[in-house]
């Protein structure tokens, strides 16, 4: 592989220190390490280093990650992660990144696709938390240096996560032998290192290592814009939902996981569903100090624009708001839903029938952009992943339950005997409506076995059924990336 140089940075953000910011000024993935020996032994000297490098990875992670700085990380996530779903409605009749990865085009090449950037950004994250890793010695016991070791552990999880739902196939899709993403665990690198695709199987157990090793080191209570204790258990019931099975197959030891580190969140973390005002005002609101988000990352520092994708303010000048609420996900909101308050009435010129637009991005609203927090893990979720683990358990009584505490705080009545199909389509209807624009989307379809189905026409795509075996739900490998590492073999 070329090499892939990087410039050490210190950051100050307002009062906050970013250190072990690093920027490429190549394409390809190399010494992480700085060039500046000198300067890594300083930052890693005491307990307060370890500490700005790793808050250093948050930046990253709250957008600085990106290579290409024209769209943050948060906002590809969010983005890539919606796209393949039908949640949402495209009036984008252009050929650009955002209709790449909405029409299943699945280019790869950097400029007609986000792939290159977000792959590129989620290793910029994974290295600089395998520097932090690997300064820590064994049998540290230093309280401070251990929680730094612990989020960046957990950082490092959370983006091999979101790496390999984009890039590997269902994990009930023979996970042993679909190619997830590269494993890159260390900071040895150099001009010949070219890994190959690990497993999905092998990724995920990777994720589940580092979540499970973080959870015991986390000593320090902060804020949810920093991980925790319970963001490793919530984004663990994630994955081990995931991994789940399908419906009709289901895997009972993955999902009696998801609902026990559900259950763990719910019962010990201390989190609390917002209720009536409190709720309907959620997206108007920041995230320190909220009770029910569970690791949200603060944006307050580096701004996303991820509001001009979903929405177009008045003060807004151009073009935007091009991907809104799909017809089908309007028809499953009913009049007294609360969960309208997250849609505005919202025009975007030349759609004049097109009149609402999701709100959950527009916090501080300026301009262009928006310091909304991105909402990753919260206490709703927990909720809904219990329900459905219960259902595949066989637990319908108590998934309904579950059901019913998001329904009833949603303003609606709660349901009683429904059983089978219905309840599962119910908790998969609750996981629309609560979830929409949060990147869930495909996937709950996709990992269990059911078809994206689209009827709706949108944009320069007419309506659509997208079965989880085709190929086209993965986002491609780049084409640069495989053009410098011939071992990894494309989507």
């Amino acid at each position: 592989m070329r090499s892939f140089k990087y410039i050490l940075k210190r950051i100050i953000m307002g009062a906050v220190p970013f250190s072990l910011l690093f920027t490429s000024c190549n394409k390809q993935l190399d010494e992480l390490r700085p060039h500046n020996v000198i300067f890594e032994d300083m930052q890693f000297a005491s307990p307060t280093g370890y500490s700005e490098a790793v808050t250093g990875i948050y930046a990253l992670v709250s957008g600085a990650a990106a290579i290409d700085k024209g769209t943050n990380y948060n906002d590809m996530l969010i983005f890539l992660s919606e796209a393949k779903g039908n949640t949402i409605k495209s009036l984008d009749g252009t050929i650009n990144k955002q209709s790449d990865a909405f029409d299943f085009i699945n280019t790869g090449t950097r400029d007609f696709s986000h792939s290159y950037n977000f792959w590129r950004s989620g290793y910029n994250v994974i290295l600089h938390a395998n520097e932090v890793i690997a300064h820590v010695k064994d049998g540290e016991t230093n309280g401070t240096i251990l929680q730094a070791k612990a989020e960046a552990l957990f950082l490092r999880a959370f983006t091999y996560f979101n790496l390999v739902r984009l890039y590997g196939r269902p994990y009930y899709l023979d996970a042993d032998k679909s190619p997830g993403v590269m494993l890159v665990l260390d900071t040895r690198m150099g001009p010949d290192y070219a890994p190959a695709r690990a497993s999905v199987a092998e990724v995920y157990q990777q994720v589940i290592s580092d979540l499970e090793t973080a959870a015991s080191l986390f000593n320090q209570s902060k804020s949810n814009s920093y991980a925790s204790k319970y963001s490793a258990y919530a984004l663990l019931s994630r994955v081990y939902l995931y991994m789940g099975g399908t419906s009709t197959n289901p895997v009972t030891v993955y999902n009696q996981k998801a609902a026990d580190y559900a259950t763990k969140v719910i019962n010990e973390g201390g989190y609390q569903l917002l209720q009536n005002t409190a709720y309907q005002n959620y997206y108007k609101t920041d995230n320190p100090g909220n009770k029910e988000d569970i690791f949200a990352v603060n944006t307050k520092l580096r701004q996303g624009g991820i509001s001009i994708i979903f929405a177009n303010p008045l003060q807004g000048t151009r073009p935007g708001g091009l991907y809104r609420p799909s017809p089908y996900l309007k028809s499953l909101l009913d009049a007294n839903d609360l969960r309208n308050s997250f849609y505005v009435e919202n025009v975007t010129a030349g759609f004049p029938d097109d009149t609402k637009a999701v709100s959950k991005y527009m916090l501080g609203f300026t301009t262009l952009y928006s310091v909304s927090p991105f909402r990753y893990l919260r206490l709703a979720e927990m909720y809904l992943n219990r329900a459905e683990a219960l259902y595949k358990l066989k637990k319908e009584s108590e998934a309904l339950a579950d059901v019913n505490t998001i329904r009833k705080r949603a303003g609606l009545s709660e349901l009683s005997g429904l059983s089978g199909t219905a309840l599962f389509n119910e908790i998969l209807k609750q996981r629309k409506l609560e979830l929409a624009f949060e990147g869930h989307a495909s996937f709950d379809e996709f990992r269990n076995g059911l078809p994206m189905v689209r009827n709706y026409d949108s944009g320069k795509s007419g309506a659509m059924t997208v079965q989880p075996t085709d190929k086209k739900i993965l986002t491609p490998i780049p084409e640069e990336e495989r053009a410098e590492n011939p071992n990894l073999v494309p989507n």
